[in-house]
């Protein structure tokens, strides 16, 4: 497991660009962490390491959004958030299940401590608020 220490947004997108250098396709990412604690932020940085252009922003009422990356293997990039569904099946319901084993896919999962069952090679980060306004991101899965 790695351990960083943020103290800004710009730390937050510097560590999701080291976790983005490491990622394939086909990976899946639960992020988990309290209102605020920067998982949007941190996924941001994650699209943008990826090559997505486009403005990302939570998918809290649309639930699941994807764009097309500009990263020469990864082709699609999914943001999911799960902070009004209750369980797995829901998952399924929004269409993610048109992105399961796509070898060409990331799907990033925010508020994925809702959801279980979720596959066990899944790249789990957590963000807890630190004093001072830090943040601290751990990373477990992936060999950083």
């Amino acid at each position: 497991m790695a351990e960083f220490i943020s103290k800004s947004v710009s730390d937050t997108e510097a560590v999701a660009t080291k976790v983005a250098q490491r990622l394939q396709g086909g990976d899946w990412l639960a992020l988990v962490g309290n209102l605020g604690a920067g998982k949007t932020v941190f996924v941001k940085g994650l699209a943008r390491a990826l090559g997505v252009s486009a403005n990302l922003t939570s998918p809290t009422f649309v639930l699941l959004k994807a764009y097309d990356t500009g990263h020469k293997v990864i082709k699609k990039f999914v943001h999911v958030d799960c902070y009004r569904l209750d369980g797995k099946e829901d998952l399924m319901d929004i269409g993610l299940s048109d992105y399961l084993n796509q070898k060409d896919t990331v799907v990033v999962i925010e508020w994925a401590d809702k959801i279980r069952g979720l596959p066990d090679k899944t790249i789990k980060i957590n963000i807890d608020y630190r004093p001072d306004n830090q943040r601290k991101i751990l990373v477990d899965n992936l060999n950083l």
